[in-house]
C-alpha cells in the first residue's frame, strides 16, 4: 500500500511518510482475509520479523501455533459483523515464544480501491500490564490479609486541622467485634468509636503520632449497642491515596483484663498468705524463745543452786569438788547458750525496747563476731511502730547485713534511719565489692525476694543499688500510715 502523500491541516503540511516510518507505535494494515497489507518499522521489529517475511502474509503467523485458532476466530467474526473493537488489549504467545501484552488502536479504513481494511496501531503494553496485574495481586493479598487478621482494623484520613476523618476502610473483624455493617462503619468516626467522644484525647493522640509516627495505647471501643470493649490500639501514621493517614490495629483485651485480675487476685492471696506465715513464724519465734529463756533458763538456774549447795556440804573432797566445779560451768555455758539461741530467735529488745534499741544492740553484736565497723545514725526519737512493721524493718536489716557478712568482703557498714514524708526509710550501706544486676534479679535469691515481699506486704518499697567494687545500697521504705479506703 502506498503511503506517500501529504495532508493539510490549517497552514500545516506534513508529510504521512514520515509518520509511517519514524512512528514509535507499530501500524499494521490488514486485509478482509487477515493478510497483512502493510507494516512500518517499528511493527517488524515488534514483532522480530523483517517486512519481507509479512506482507501479504496471514498476520496470525506471527503467534505461536497454539493460539493462531482463537486469534484467527476472534478476527473473523468482529470483520464479518462489523465489531472491529477500537481498543483491545490482549496476551499471546509469539511465535518465538515471547509471551507479551499488546494493545490494539484499531480503525476500518478504505484503500484506492474502495476495499475495507482495517488499521492497527499497536504497543507493547508487557511491564505495564505486568505492574498492574502485580498491583492488582498485592492489593488482593492485602484484602486478604487485611480481612482474615485476627485484630480489627481501621483507616482514617488525617485532616488539615488536627482532625480525623471518618473511616475509609474497615475489615470485617471490625464490623463482626462492634456489631455495624461495613456501611455503617464507614459512616462512623474514630472520635466517638475509638476515643470515647473525648476531643482532648484526639488532639494528644495526633501530637504524639506527628512526633513518633506511631503509639500505642489503651481505650474503650464503642459497640453499637453502646456496650464497651477494653482494647490495646497500634496506631501508625502512613500515606494512602496520596493522603496522610491512621492505622488503627486494635486488639480485644477483655480477656487479657479477666486474667490480669485473676493473677492480681491470686498474688494478693499468696502475699496475704505468705504475710499470715510470716506473722505465726515470728509469732512461733517468740514463743519459742521465751520458753527456752523462762523455762531451760529457770531450770539451768536452779541446777547451778543446787549444785553450789551440793558443792558446799561436801567441801573436804577435792575430788568431788573439782567435778562439781566443771559442772557449774558447763552449766554456765549452757545459760549462755540458751540467752544467745534465744536472743537470735527473738530478740527480747524489739519487742520490750522497740526497734531503735534493737539495731544497735543487733549492729554491736555483728560487728563483735565479725569484726566489721557498723556506723548508726538512726532517727533520734524513738519510733510507735506496730509490731507488724517492727518486725519487717529489723528482719530486713538483718538479712542485709548477714549477707554482706557472706558475699560482700567489706569493712564497714553504715545503717541510716530516718523518717521522711510520713515514710520509714532504711538504708544499709556498704563497702564491699558489690553486686550484678542478675543476682540482684535471680528468682533463686531467696533472702533478697523475701526483703522485698515483706515491705510489699506493708506497702512499702525494697530497693538495692549496687556497682562492682562500690558497694551495696539497700534501701527500705515502710510507710508510717497505711491508707484504708472504705466503700459505703
Amino acid at each position: 500500500m502506498n503511503t506517500s502523500g501529504s495532508a493539510l491541516s490549517g497552514n500545516i503540511k506534513f508529510d504521512l511518510s514520515v509518520v509511517w516510518h519514524e512512528s514509535v507505535d507499530g501500524i499494521r494494515i490488514t486485509d478482509s482475509t487477515g493478510n497483512i497489507v502493510a507494516a512500518n518499522p517499528s511493527f517488524c521489529k515488534l514483532l522480530d520479523k523483517p517486512e519481507a517475511e509479512i506482507i501479504n502474509q496471514p498476520f496470525h503467523i506471527l503467534y505461536h501455533p497454539n493460539i493462531q485458532a482463537e486469534i484467527i476466530r476472534d478476527y473473523n467474526d468482529d470483520f464479518n459483523n462489523n465489531k472491529i473493537k477500537p481498543q483491545l488489549e490482549r496476551k499471546a504467545v509469539l511465535w518465538n515464544g515471547r509471551k507479551v501484552w499488546f494493545e490494539f488502536s484499531n480503525s476500518i479504513i478504505k484503500s484506492s480501491s474502495n476495499e475495507t481494511l482495517v488499521l492497527s496501531i499497536v504497543r507493547d503494553i508487557t511491564d505495564k500490564k505486568e505492574n498492574e496485574l502485580a498491583l492488582i495481586k498485592s492489593e488482593g493479598q492485602y484484602r486478604s490479609l487485611f480481612n482474615n487478621t485476627s485484630d480489627a482494623m481501621f483507616v482514617c484520613y488525617l485532616n488539615y486541622g488536627k482532625t480525623l476523618s471518618n473511616f475509609a476502610e474497615v475489615n470485617e473483624k471490625a464490623c463482626q467485634l462492634l456489631n455495624y455493617s461495613m456501611n455503617e462503619l464507614l459512616q462512623q468516626n474514630p472520635l466517638n468509636v475509638i476515643f470515647e467522644n473525648k476531643e482532648v484525647e484526639i488532639l494528644k493522640f495526633i501530637d504524639r503520632l506527628n512526633s513518633d509516627r506511631s503509639t500505642i495505647f489503651n481505650s474503650s471501643l464503642s459497640v453499637k449497642n453502646a456496650d464497651k470493649i477494653p482494647a490495646e490500639i497500634n496506631s501508625r501514621m502512613f500515606d494512602y491515596n496520596e493522603r496522610p493517614a491512621v492505622l488503627f490495629i486494635s486488639r480485644n483485651i477483655a480477656e487479657r483484663r479477666e486474667f490480669e485480675e485473676k493473677i492480681k487476685q491470686r498474688t494478693d492471696q499468696l502475699r496475704n498468705l505468705a504475710s499470715k506465715l510470716q506473722s505465726i513464724r515470728e509469732e512461733e519465734r517468740k514463743t519459742i524463745s521465751r520458753e527456752i529463756h523462762d523455762e531451760l533458763g529457770q531450770m539451768l538456774t536452779v541446777l547451778k543452786i543446787q549444785i553450789s549447795l551440793l558443792s558446799n556440804k561436801i567441801s573436804d573432797n577435792e575430788v568431788i569438788q573439782l567435778k562439781l566445779k566443771s559442772v557449774e560451768k558447763l552449766i554456765d555455758n549452757s545459760i549462755e547458750s540458751v540467752q544467745k539461741i534465744s536472743s537470735k530467735l527473738r530478740p527480747g529488745l524489739l519487742d520490750q525496747l522497740g526497734l531503735i534499741p534493737a539495731i544497735e544492740w543487733q549492729a554491736q553484736d555483728f560487728m563483735d563476731k565479725t569484726g566489721i565497723d557498723c556506723e548508726c545514725i538512726l532517727h533520734k526519737e524513738e519510733l510507735f511502730l506496730d509490731q507488724e512493721k517492727s518486725t519487717a524493718l529489723f528482719r530486713i536489716f538483718q538479712e542485709s547485713i548477714i549477707n554482706t557478712a557472706r558475699h560482700a568482703n567489706a569493712s564497714k557498714i553504715i545503717i541510716r534511719l530516718s523518717e521522711v514524708n510520713n515514710d520509714l526509710v532504711l538504708e544499709i550501706k556498704d563497702n564491699g565489692k558489690g553486686i550484678t544486676l542478675n543476682q540482684i534479679g535471680d528468682p533463686k535469691s531467696l533472702g533478697l525476694l523475701g526483703m522485698k515481699e515483706r515491705a510489699l506486704i506493708l506497702g512499702g518499697s525494697v530497693e538495692i543499688k549496687s556497682s562492682m567494687n562500690n558497694g551495696t545500697i539497700v534501701k527500705a521504705v515502710i510507710p508510717l500510715i497505711t491508707n484504708i479506703t472504705i466503700n459505703i
